[in-house]
C-alpha cells in the first residue's frame, strides 16, 4: 500500500505556504478548514498534500499526509485567526493499515483523547471531536502527533482531512496557581533497644502492641504489651508483659505480667494494651479475642498503681470486627475517644480506623470512622496500632502497615494530619516512618517512637523530631463557577472541586477526597485500588491556565502511565472542568489486571444515573451516559463521551462515599494487558443549582458528545 501511495501522492511544495485560510467566520458559526491548506510551522517526517486514492475522496479532493517513521513523529499547522472564546475543535481524519495512534496539542498544550488511526483498509471517518481549548483572538497552532501504532498496523502514517473549530462559549478566565503546603512532619531517628524480654527466659520472647505511661504520683515509667515466646503465635498471646524504668530510656526492669488471659471472662487470648490516667484512676483498654472475629470484646482494667489490675464489671464495653483491636485513647475537648482498628463490616471489608467517644472511660458511643484505608480484607492490614497526637491546631494520625504486602509494610507506620481529629480521610500523608505498632511518647520536651513486634527483639525507642516540609504540591485552577484542587505530589488527584453554577464564586463542595478522591488507579491481582496515581513525570499548563496535563503518572511498581489532562471548559450555560485519560503500558503488568478505572469521589449525600437516581453500593455492568452526585440545592454531573475509552466493562457505586468509578476493564480474575496506549475516557463535570437535575445531566451529556 505504502508504494502505491507514493505514486498516488503530490508534494505540497508551494502548497505548503499558500496563502493562509480566509478571515474568521462570525462567532458561534463553526470555522472548517482544508488540513491541506493550512501552513506547516514545523514537521518532523514528511508532509504531503495527497490527491484522493486508494478509494477514497477527500474534501477538496485532498488530504494532509504526515508519513511517520515511527512514535513521536509530528507535524504543528498553524490555525486560522479566531476571535477569542472557548472552542470544541473537531476534525475528519483518515485511517488505514498502516496508520498510527495520534494525540492533538493546541499551543503546545494537549487537548483531547488518542485517535487509532488503524482500520484494514483505507477509511475516511466521520466528525471526530479532537478536543476543547480556551482560544485568545488571533491564530494558534495544532500539532499532531503520531504515539504509537495498533499491534495489526504496519505504519506510523496519520491523515487529516478537515479541521473545524466551534465557539462554544466566552473566553476562559482561569486562574492556575502552582502551590506547595509547607506542614510539620515527622521524622524517626536512630532506634535503640531499651528493653528485652527474653532477659531471664530460655528462649527468645518478644513484644508486640504495647502501652508506655508514667505513673502520675512517682514518676516511674511503665510498659505494658503483648508478650509471647517466638515465633509470633497471635492465637496464643495471653499475657501482658510489663517492665519499668526511671526514663523511657531505661534501664527497664522485669516486673511479673501485669494481666493474663481469662476465659471465663470472655478472654481466650488479650491483644493491644493502652493506658490512660483520669481522676487518680489508670484504665487500661484491650481486645478480648475469641473464635468470633466478627465480635472482638473490648475490655476495660482498671488501677490506682500501675500494678494491680481489676477488671471491669462493665466489660464488654462493646464488640466490633474484623479482630476490632488495637485501642488509643485521647482527650478530646469534653469527652473522650477511643480509636482501634477495624473492617468496615465485622466480617471483612476495608480497613478502617474506628472510633468511639464517651465522657465516663465506660459508657461509649455507638462506632464512627474515622479513616478508612482503600484495600480490603480481614485480619492484619492497613490501619493497625492507630495513635492520635496533636500539634498546635493539626492531628496526626498515626497507623500500620502502609502497602498491600503485609510482611514488607510491617515496619511502615504512615503519618496522616487532619484538623479535625475525628476526619483522617482524604488527609495528607505527611510521611512513612520505619517501626511497628508504634506509640508516641513524650517525656518534658523529648519526643520518642517506639517500635516493636513479631522478631523485633523487644522494645526499640528512637528520637521523634518535627521539622516544616512540603507535604503536596499541585494547582489550584479557580474561576468564579468552579475550584479545583488538582494534587500532583504525593499522589496524582484531583483532591477536591467546588463549584458555583451562578458564576459568583460562593463555592460549594463537590467532590472531595473522602475514599479515594478523583482520579485514575489500577486493580492487579485482586479487585479495589492496589497502585494509586503517583506523581508525573511532568506538568504542562496551556499559557491561559485553563487546561493542566499532568503526563507520565506511574503506578506503584506496575509498568503502566498515564497522561491525565485537565480542561476548563466553560459552555454559554456555565464552565466545566472536563477530564481526559490516556493509558500507556510499556511492560507485563506484575499480575492480571481485575481494574483499570477513573474514580469520581462525590462530597453530595447520593450518587446515581440515569437508570436509578439513587444507587445502593455494588457493581452496574456497562457504563451510564452521566453519573449525578446530588443534594439539596446542588447537582454535580460526569458525563461521558460515549466510546471515548477503548472499552466499557462496569461502574462501581459505593453510596456511603457517593461514590463512582468508572471500570473501562473489570474483569474478575484479571486479564492480561497487552503492551500499547488506550484511550482511557472522556468526562465533563458541570454543576446545576437544582438538586437532582436529571434535565441538565442530560444536557451536559448531549454537549460532551456534540460533533464539531
Amino acid at each position: 500500500m505504502r508504494l502505491f501511495r507514493v505514486f498516488c501522492v503530490a508534494l505540497l511544495g508551494a502548497a505548503l505556504v499558500a496563502a493562509p485560510a480566509g478571515p474568521a467566520a462570525a462567532a458561534d458559526e463553526p470555522i472548517r478548514v482544508e488540513a491541506e491548506s493550512l501552513s506547516v510551522v514545523s514537521a518532523t517526517a514528511p508532509v504531503e498534500s495527497q490527491p484522493n486514492c486508494c478509494g477514497v475522496a477527500w474534501s477538496g479532493g485532498r488530504q494532509l499526509w504526515l508519513r511517520g517513521a515511527r512514535a513521536g513523529d509530528s507535524v504543528t499547522l498553524a490555525l486560522p485567526s479566531v476571535p477569542a472564546g472557548q472552542y470544541d475543535i473537531g476534525g475528519v481524519l483518515t485511517r488505514a493499515g498502516d496508520y498510527g495512534t495520534v494525540r492533538f496539542a493546541i499551543d503546545g498544550v494537549a487537548v483531547g483523547q488518542l485517535f487509532d488511526g488503524y482500520a484494514p483498509s483505507v477509511q475516511r471517518t466521520g466528525a471526530v471531536p479532537l478536543g476543547s481549548a480556551s482560544l485568545t483572538a488571533g491564530s494558534h497552532r495544532l500539532t499532531v502527533t503520531v504515539t504509537g501504532r495498533a499491534a495489526a498496523s504496519t505504519g506510523f502514517f496519520a491523515g487529516l482531512d478537515t479541521v473545524t473549530l466551534r465557539r462554544v462559549g466566552p473566553l476562559a478566565a482561569v486562574t492556575s496557581t502552582p502551590y506547595e503546603t509547607v506542614a510539620e512532619t515527622p521524622a524517626r531517628g536512630t532506634l535503640t533497644r531499651v528493653y528485652d524480654p527474653s532477659v531471664g527466659e530460655a528462649v527468645s520472647w518478644y513484644y508486640n502492641d504495647h502501652t508506655i505511661v508514667r505513673n502520675q504520683q512517682t514518676g516511674l515509667w511503665h510498659v505494658f504489651a503483648i508478650t509471647h515466646a517466638e515465633p509470633g503465635a497471635p492465637l496464643d498471646e495471653k499475657t501482658f508483659g510489663h517492665a519499668t524504668a526511671p526514663t523511657p530510656t531505661g534501664p527497664w526492669t522485669k516486673r511479673p505480667p501485669a494481666l493474663t488471659a481469662d476465659p471465663a471472662a470472655g478472654e481466650q487470648w488479650i491483644w493491644a494494651p493502652h493506658v490512660v490516667y483520669d481522676a487518680g484512676v489508670y484504665h487500661m483498654f484491650y481486645a478480648a479475642g475469641n473464635p468470633d472475629f466478627a465480635n472482638y470484646r473490648m475490655h476495660l482494667a482498671t488501677s490506682t498503681d500501675l500494678f494491680t489490675w481489676t477488671r471491669s464489671p462493665a466489660n464488654p464495653l462493646f464488640t466490633d470486627g474484623w479482630e476490632g483491636r488495637d485501642p488509643m485513647v485521647t482527650r478530646v475537648g469534653d469527652r473522650w475517644v477511643m480509636y482501634y482498628t477495624a473492617t468496615s463490616s465485622p466480617t471483612g471489608g476495608n480497613h478502617v480506623v474506628a472510633y468511639r467517644t464517651s465522657t465516663d472511660l465506660r459508657t461509649w458511643s455507638a462506632r464512627a470512622i474515622a479513616y478508612s484505608s482503600p484495600h480490603t480484607g480481614q485480619a492484619a492490614g492497613q490501619t493497625e496500632s492507630p495513635f492520635v497526637v496533636r500539634r498546635g491546631d493539626w492531628y496526626y494520625l498515626f497507623v500500620c502497615c502502609d502497602g498491600t504486602d503485609y510482611g514488607a509494610a510491617y515496619r511502615r507506620t504512615a503519618v496522616y494530619r487532619s484538623r479535625d481529629p475525628l476526619r483522617f480521610e482524604g488527609a495528607d500523608k505527611v510521611t512513612v516512618l520505619d517501626a511497628h505498632a508504634a506509640e508516641v511518647v513524650v517525656d518534658g520536651a523529648n519526643w520518642y517512637l517506639s517500635h516493636a513486634g513479631w522478631g523485633q527483639g523487644g522494645l526499640w525507642l528512637a528520637p521523634l523530631t518535627w521539622s516544616t516540609g512540603v507535604v503536596a504540591r499541585g494547582y489550584t485552577m479557580h474561576t468564579g463557577f468552579l475550584r479545583a484542587d488538582v494534587r500532583t505530589w504525593p499522589h496524582a488527584r484531583i483532591a477536591a472541586l467546588a463549584v458555583d453554577p451562578a458564576g459568583g464564586g460562593a463555592h460549594r463542595p463537590a467532590l472531595d477526597s473522602s475514599h479515594r478522591g478523583t482520579g485514575p488507579y489500577l486493580a492487579v491481582g485482586r479487585f479495589d485500588v492496589t497502585d494509586r496515581a503517583g506523581p508525573p513525570a511532568r506538568v504542562e499548563v496551556s499559557a491561559d491556565g485553563s487546561r493542566i496535563n499532568l503526563v507520565g503518572i506511574g503506578f506503584g511498581d506496575e509498568p503502566v502511565t498515564a497522561d491525565w489532562l485537565l480542561t476548563v471548559a466553560p459552555r454559554w450555560t456555565g464552565p466545566a472542568l472536563q477530564s481526559d485519560v490516556t493509558w500507556s503500558v510499556n511492560g507485563r503488568p506484575s499480575a492480571p489486571v481485575w481494574e483499570v478505572a477513573f474514580n469520581v469521589d462525590g462530597a453530595l449525600p447520593a450518587v446515581g444515573d440515569p437508570a436509578v437516581r439513587a444507587r445502593p453500593t455494588g457493581d452496574v455492568t456497562g457504563m451510564p451516559a452521566w453519573t449525578m452526585t446530588t443534594g439539596a440545592g446542588l447537582s454535580v454531573v460526569a458525563a461521558h463521551r460515549w466510546a471515548s475509552a477503548w472499552r466499557g466493562d462496569n461502574t462501581w457505586y459505593d453510596a456511603g462515599h457517593a461514590m463512582a468509578a468508572w471500570q473501562p476493564l473489570w474483569r474478575s480474575g484479571g486479564t492480561s494487558w497487552e503492551p500499547g496506549r488506550y484511550p482511557g475516557g472522556t468526562w465533563r463535570f458541570a454543576a446545576s443549582g437544582v438538586g437532582g437535575d436529571v434535565g441538565f445531566a442530560d444536557g451536559v451529556y448531549a454537549a460532551i458528545n456534540a460533533t464539531p
